[in-house]
């Protein structure tokens, strides 16, 4: 019997949004000796790929909590989740060590990743997502096409027989009684150039 999708599906507990913004202006100043050397060019926020780089530097920046060893373990034992609206940094993990960096963003003992400043933290609420189910039907078309470029991909030569032992490889369990008959296969697989 086909296994029941769940209603809902609970992504993402345990998170933190981390709302960064440019170190620029009072906001973003550092103090003194923490600040970067002029040499060092701050990160841009609109590049695309740099989220967990963005992380990786948030977590080097507060596991110099070395006098407060709650938020150096919150910090160590947190996860990068995802970048969001080139802003927003998700992190996630254990309640007790959100906990620890929220009490450290309270107290504004957090620090931000270099080149930024941390606008605002808070809590993310569970994503729901609503899973959707798959047809149990897959057209005859797509499941020769796939075959096809499978066979391709393994240099492996198509004719209709060894299309038919490559069908039946992939898909045992509905054994040889669903394979598509010659003509079949022939009206599924003739294209027909227009004159």
């Amino acid at each position: 019997m086909p296994q029941k999708m769940e209603k809902f599906l609970q992504i993402a507990p345990h998170s933190l949004a981390i709302v960064l913004g440019p170190a620029e202006g009072p906001a973003g100043e550092r103090p003194r000796a923490a600040q970067p050397e002029p040499s060092v060019q701050p990160r841009q926020l609109a590049r695309h790929h740099i989220g967990y780089e963005i992380f990786a530097d948030f977590k080097a920046e507060n596991m110099q909590h070395f006098w407060n060893k709650k938020v150096t373990a919150a910090v160590a034992e947190t996860f990068f989740l995802g970048w969001i609206d080139e802003q927003v940094l998700l992190i996630q993990g254990k309640e007790e060590h959100l906990e620890a960096l929220r009490e450290g963003w309270t107290r504004r003992a957090l620090r931000p990743p270099s080149g930024f400043h941390i606008r605002c933290l808070g809590d993310v609420s569970p994503i729901s997502m609503s899973p959707i189910s798959q047809s149990q039907f897959i057209p005859l078309g797509e499941i020769l096409c796939l075959a096809i470029s499978a066979m391709n991909s393994a240099r492996k030569p198509v004719t209709q027989e060894a299309l038919m032992e490559h069908l039946t490889t992939c898909f045992p369990v509905l054994g040889r009684a669903w394979l598509p008959t010659h003509q079949a296969l022939l009206r599924v697989t003739v294209v027909r150039i227009p004159l």
